[in-house]
């Protein structure tokens, strides 16, 4: 039996791969590593690009009428002109990098399987699925019933290891022509995608290179994250590294953060040690909805209710078992009783558009689904409902996009940041933002030209681990962070620090402004900042940048620090309001602007926490 199908009948086999593994869930930056690291690291840059975008090689892009390849995805990220769905699009800006994550599952069968004089040519399955290809919803019925669902066999012909193997053969060339080093970056990937009781487990495996495995691993070898764990694990015992980016944990019903592990046991500190290991990050924002919060969870915060998808997929019995910041918050709780927080994760922003293209920019949305939401029908997609959303598609969203601080456009130097956590998240925009923690930096540290080499020399930058032993007795903890607007973007309204803790193993949360735009005084009764205000002209779909600022700095201190505490930080950073992309399609094609959506957004960026351990 393999140990990828069953990892409690090889446990001693997994051991021992474990046991040759480099222990990445050891805090990554270090006086000596500050120290040999500090001339690149003044020169580190922030890069902006996806780590998860389908073409026509998933089988459920294919079922919505994508047929777009990964050459199509890259060029498109490149700024080329490229077809979808048979209309000409372009991005306005290039990205600087790229992954492809096609599912693994039935990798790039669905396209090859449709062709009447293709491989399959001779069987019933090109008459089989002409008869749904315009019926997403019936193709995809062929296919999802199978066992990455729990509920049927895989479909035996679908998994040939040499079709799987072609395909993936495909994927790997076409990110090695497409890789110019300092220009553009492509990553090897692929999405390992389980859905058991419709709960989205799903996570992105992106690779390092130049070495990759002969196959990628899909839930159809087994639907446990334990078992893709040993999987990663067994290939960098042979050199061959990556990092795996949950995605979605708004849709796991609430599974994707639990206290128990695959098996129903509770988590032990064997399981928090291997998920810091291969989770490095997790993403907390894209089409399918954003996983920071809710209204309803945790403290009063009034920018929680920001591109939330609300629909069925999203409600568990454990609902804020889906939410970044409430699994911060457990992960506090966890490591007091076993002694690690197996959520100790980066954030990203990604786009798991289906389309090939990644459209990330609010006033240029191509659509990002297939024929459901293809804005050509602008009417369909503002206000028919969306097979998947049950919904207009205008519920869904243009997010969004990763930030990664790094010295070079290569996959050496991005990848080495996604591992050490010094990643951002945007929904879309190109906001920078930097954050930095540690002590006694001084109110006027950023007088200083070299503020960022002596951040790094003396603090600990976003994704760090912060042991206590750091701690100076009766110094001041302060966050240092700095953000600057998108360049062809909006203005900045104000950033917050978002302080999480737990007491006697109960959660606490806390949202602090630190620093905004214009004038603006709180409310001397209730400490709220008022509203930064608002240009948008909703009947021609603009803003004026009349407002707001073009670079935020704050050294804030943390008025309630105590070093006995467990803490964990990050900053959240808003724009002033703009109009959401549905409003540029409602008035592009002259049509009443849709009631299932805000008009207006404030898009935004979230750091990587910081974690004090006490």
């Amino acid at each position: 039996m393999s140990c990828f199908k069953d990892i409690r009948s090889c446990g001693l086999a997994v051991l021992l791969v474990l046991a040759a593994m480099p222990i990445f869930a050891q805090p990554v930056t270090s006086a000596s590593a500050n120290v040999a690291a500090q001339a690149l690291r003044e020169e580190r840059a922030a890069f902006f690009g996806d780590l998860h975008l389908h073409t026509g090689l998933s089988f459920d892009a294919a079922a919505s009428g994508t047929a777009t390849s990964p050459d199509d995805a890259y060029r498109y990220a490149l700024g080329d002109a490229v077809n979808y769905l048979g209309r000409t699009v372009q991005r306005q800006r290039p990205l600087d990098f790229l992954a492809v994550t096609d599912h693994a599952e039935y990798l790039g069968v669905a396209l090859l399987a449709a062709e009447a004089n293709g491989r399959f040519a001779g069987t019933d399955w090109p008459e089989k699925l002409a008869a749904v290809a315009q019926d997403t919803v019936g193709y995809m019925g062929i296919f999802s019933p199978s066992g990455f669902r729990g509920t049927a066999p895989a479909i035996e012909e679908f998994v040939a290891p040499m079709l799987i193997n072609d395909n993936w053969q495909r994927i790997i060339a076409a990110a090695e022509r497409f890789y110019r080093p300092e220009q553009f970056t492509t990553f090897v990937a692929f999405e390992w995608s389980p859905m058991p009781g419709g709960a989205h487990l799903h996570r992105n495996v992106i690779f390092r290179g130049p070495d990759y495995p002969s196959r990628p691993f899909s839930a159809l070898d087994s639907p446990r994250p334990e078992d893709l764990w040993s999987y990663a694990e067994a290939l960098r015992a042979e050199r061959i590294d990556s990092v795996l980016i949950p995605h979605n944990p708004n849709m796991s019903k609430g599974l994707m953060f639990a206290t128990s592990d695959s098996f129903g046991d509770p988590i032990t500190r064997e399981y928090a040690a291997r998920r810091l290991a291969n989770e490095r990050l997790v993403e907390i924002t894209q089409n399918k909805g954003t996983s920071e919060t809710r209204p309803e969870f945790g403290a009063p915060d009034e920018f929680a209710e920001f591109e939330l998808l609300n629909i069925a997929a999203e409600r568990g019995a454990d609902p804020a078992g889906g939410y970044v910041r409430q699994a911060l918050a457990r992960g506090l709780v966890l490591e007091e009783s076993i002694g690690l927080n197996p959520f100790r994760f980066g954030l990203i922003g990604s786009s798991d558009f289906h389309s090939g293209v990644s459209a990330t920019e609010e006033n240029n949305f191509t659509g990002a689904l297939g024929r459901s939401d293809d804005v050509a029908d602008a009417d369909a997609v503002l206000n028919a409902v969306n097979p998947v959303a049950g919904a207009p598609s205008a519920v869904f969203s243009v997010s969004g996009l990763t930030g990664l601080w790094a010295e070079r456009n290569t996959r050496e130097s991005l990848f080495a940041a996604m591992q050490r956590r010094e990643a951002f998240a945007t929904s879309g925009t190109r906001i920078r933002v930097r954050l930095f923690a540690g002590w006694n930096f001084g109110d006027d540290f950023f007088s200083n030209a070299d503020w960022v080499q002596r951040a790094y020399a003396t603090g600990y930058a976003m994704g760090a681990d912060i042991p206590s032993t750091a701690a100076i007795k009766g110094g001041r903890f302060q966050i240092v962070v700095q953000a600057v607007k998108d360049p062809e973007g909006a203005n900045l309204d104000r950033i917050q620090i978002i302080k999480i803790w737990q007491v006697n193993g109960q959660p606490h949360e806390r949202v602090f402004d630190v620093v905004w735009s214009g004038d603006r005084q709180r409310d001397a009764q209730t400490g709220a900042l008022p509203a930064v205000g608002n240009t948008v002209d909703l009947a021609t779909a603009t803003f004026t940048n009349t407002i707001g600022a073009t670079e935020l700095l704050s050294v804030w201190t943390d008025p309630e620090f105590d070093p006995a505490i467990s803490a964990i930080y990050y900053a959240r950073v808003l724009e002033i309001p703009t109009p959401r992309w549905s409003t540029y399609l409602a008035v592009q094609s002259g049509l009443p602007l849709t009631t299932a959506v805000a008009a207006t957004i404030q898009e935004r960026a979230w750091t990587s926490p910081v974690f004090y351990s006490e």
